[in-house]
């Protein structure tokens, strides 16, 4: 449990080395509704051969252990406190950072990346599945009577978690794994959301997989090939290493 300014957030953390150096790579994700940290792999660094990883994965208020009522607005607060805390007491001069999001997660990651203001050169951004919220939240209430009063929840969106406007500012390498079937962020919603986005972007399309499915070796072997690339990019020695 960490207390990141005003929210008591429970992570769970995964880590190669038990002593207090920092890490080569650390990792900060973000699940998407249906996930949990407790439920957290250690992917995207079992696809490298890095010696020091840290991975953070956190329940957001009101999900699993953290303390506080499930809403867009405190998420969005959380998380700012959550890679403050995390970023000042365990990233060193030579450690990359990476924000790993799941569908909802990437607006998650998206806030913090446009608002944080990280190195560009040591941090980057692993998406699935990213939602721009609004159209998203418009297409889930379409087959409902009175679908039309999702039209409230959607103007009192904020902006701190519209991924359409956060995507803009943020100029991050980027690995994108998008789910060919997904029938709740359909694949041409996310595509609106990577036409805005400012950065430089890797994607990876899963062929014959919705929107939580499960990856394939043949899948795996192009994801593989993507986290090989953002390493390249924003590894501390701009070199790549791959235990494949």
């Amino acid at each position: 449990m960490l207390q990141c300014e005003s929210h008591q957030i429970e992570c769970f953390v995964q880590q190669s080395t038990q002593d207090s150096e920092p890490p080569d790579l650390l990792v900060l994700k973000f699940p998407g509704t249906a996930g949990r940290a407790e439920r957290s792999t250690t992917f995207p660094i079992s696809m490298l051969d890095v010696p020091r990883t840290a991975v953070w994965t956190w329940n957001p208020p009101g999900y699993g252990g953290s303390a506080g009522q499930a809403s867009l607005s405190t998420m969005a607060s959380a998380a700012s406190a959550f890679w403050k805390r995390i970023t000042e007491e365990h990233v060193g001069p030579e450690t990359s950072v990476w924000l790993c999001g799941n569908s909802l997660g990437c607006t998650t990651a998206l806030h913090i990346a446009a608002t944080a203001q990280p190195d560009r050169s040591r941090t980057g951004l692993i998406l699935r599945n990213p939602p721009p919220l609004r159209r998203v939240l418009k297409h889930a209430a379409s087959p409902y009577p009175h679908f039309g009063l999702i039209n409230r929840v959607i103007a009192d969106l904020s902006d701190s978690m519209d991924s359409m406007l956060t995507a803009r500012h943020v100029d991050l390498h980027a690995v994108v794994l998008q789910s060919e079937l997904d029938t709740l962020v359909p694949i041409e919603f996310q595509n609106e959301l990577l036409a805005v986005y400012a950065g430089q972007c890797r994607t990876v399309l899963m062929e014959g997989l919705d929107h939580d499915g499960l990856t394939t070796d043949q899948h795996e072997t192009r994801i593989n090939d993507s986290i090989q690339w953002l390493w390249e990019h924003t590894g501390p020695n701009k070199r790549v290493f791959s235990n494949k």
